[in-house]
């Protein structure tokens, strides 16, 4: 008589144990994200009403006499105080003042990086400040004499240098930097 082992049948290899797949992810509660955003409204309606509650003094009309709907809004407020902060003021715009003295017959030479002017002794300059990164003054004397060179930015002097005797030369440097955003002398 015949008897079959479990599983198998006779003269056959048993089949290697085959895993089942894992289960799909389960979706994400809806309940959660929806209570989430029911939470925020809460939070943000309890915001608006302690900013009424605090332009109002906490009481309504204030004690001054008017009734609730004569008392201003914070919101508007609000409103009012955020468009007086935004406006943009009209600032001047920032400003290079080539500035020399001293004798004249001296070479001058400025402007930003890659655009030299010439000048004359005495000179101040002034000039709206570009998009460069570097700006440079040089006066060279003519056989004698003295001379002071100096870079200004918005009125304030960056750099300063003084010259004297046969041909030398005062000369003024000054870049921006790139982290800080301020001007310093080279």
């Amino acid at each position: 008589m015949f008897t079959p082992s479990r599983g198998r049948q006779p003269g056959r290899p048993q089949q290697p144990f085959q895993p089942q797949a894992p289960e799909p992810p389960r979706k994400k509660s809806r309940g959660k994200t929806c209570a989430g955003a029911g939470c925020l409204g809460v939070v943000g309606i309890l915001v608006i009403a302690g900013a009424i509650t605090a332009a109002t003094g906490g009481r309504p009309g204030s004690g001054t006499g008017k009734s609730p709907a004569a008392v201003p809004s914070a919101a508007g407020n609000a409103s009012k105080a955020f468009a007086s902060q935004s406006a943009p003021q009209k600032e001047a715009p920032p400003t290079v003042t080539y500035v020399v003295t001293g004798t004249s017959g001296a070479d001058v030479r400025n402007g930003p990086a890659g655009s030299p002017a010439q000048g004359k002794v005495p000179m101040s300059v002034t000039r709206p400040l570009e998009n460069r990164q570097h700006y440079a003054i040089t006066a060279q004397l003519q056989g004698g004499g003295h001379v002071t060179c100096q870079l200004k930015v918005n009125g304030r002097v960056i750099s300063q240098s003084t010259a004297s005797g046969g041909y030398t030369i005062a000369s003024c440097e000054i870049g921006k930097d790139t982290f800080s955003d301020k001007w310093t002398r080279l």
